[in-house]
């Protein structure tokens, strides 16, 4: 054996290894959704589910509104996606595509805002979403991700690296600027385009702090808020939690095994050429 498959074979046994590793969590908490609370109190560490059952399910869609607000994270993470890939790619197009007075700096300043914790933004927010009366809407949860620094950064780099004489073909054949933007900026830049829209879907999806802030009525909250309201006090339950947990992460899932993958390996590639 050489030592190139041996080291080969170390490294996918390397990967393997890692891989499983980071699944174990998710496997737990499969594993506990089908487990009877008995089971799980004579055995918390142990995932496999001994005598199988889905009254965790059962209770799950019994104690919330599960549907209502599972569709409620759907269409506020959507809607957040959609427009943070619309909005950043527009200024991203902006920042690369034109030359203007001040660029450089007005560019430092937006990407100074990264420096911002969110968290420091959460009582002015509140106070100007409650002036304008969006409190107990999805607005506060969709149009501020809308915009992000991070997000036109990603894509400025992409469109930077767009020849200028595509833009100047373009033009001589008589395109305007929209159309400039939507048949070669947009195309040329997907992959770092996608990945924003995945990135910000993920994080709207899994946001916590901003609809216990801001939303307040049962079935226009999310499914993250939702499945805390769960427990008890008088009775800890383990089981349905995870079991929301796990539904939960089913759509994410989803959407990185059949969307995620192809922007990131291509956004991989794409960064691979260009170094």
């Amino acid at each position: 054996m050489t030592a190139n498959r041996i080291h080969r074979i170390a490294v996918y046994a390397a990967l393997f290894f890692l891989s499983l590793l980071f699944s174990l969590p998710f496997l737990y908490m499969v594993g506990v959704s089908f487990k009877t609370y008995d089971d799980i109190v004579a055995s918390p560490l142990n995932p496999i589910p001994l005598h199988p059952t889905l009254d965790n399910f059962i209770l799950l869609f019994e104690k919330i509104p599960f549907w209502t607000q599972f569709f409620n994270g759907v269409f506020i993470a959507v809607a957040v996606s959609l427009l943070s890939m619309i909005g950043n790619a527009l200024v991203a197009y902006g920042f690369s595509r034109y030359d203007f007075k001040g660029k450089n700096v007005l560019f430092t300043v937006v990407i100074a805002t990264i420096l911002i914790p969110s968290q420091m933004t959460l009582v002015p927010s509140f106070i100007m979403f409650k002036q304008w009366g969006w409190l107990d809407t999805f607005f506060p949860l969709i149009l501020p991700g809308a915009i992000s620094a991070i997000n036109i950064f990603l894509i400025r780099q992409v469109m930077t690296a767009i020849p200028k004489e595509l833009y100047e073909s373009a033009r001589v054949d008589g395109c305007t600027e929209w159309r400039t933007f939507l048949s070669i900026a947009v195309p040329l830049s997907m992959s770092s385009i996608g990945i924003v829209g995945l990135l910000n879907f993920m994080n709207s999806w899994n946001d916590y702090l901003s609809p216990l802030i801001f939303l307040t009525s049962e079935h226009k909250m999310t499914l993250s808020v939702g499945i805390s309201t769960m427990n008890n006090p008088y009775k800890e339950d383990y089981a349905t939690p995870i079991t929301g947990a796990f539904l939960m992460a089913v759509p994410v899932l989803i959407l990185l095994s059949v969307v995620g993958r192809k922007y990131f390996i291509s956004g991989v590639a794409s960064g691979a050429v260009k170094g």
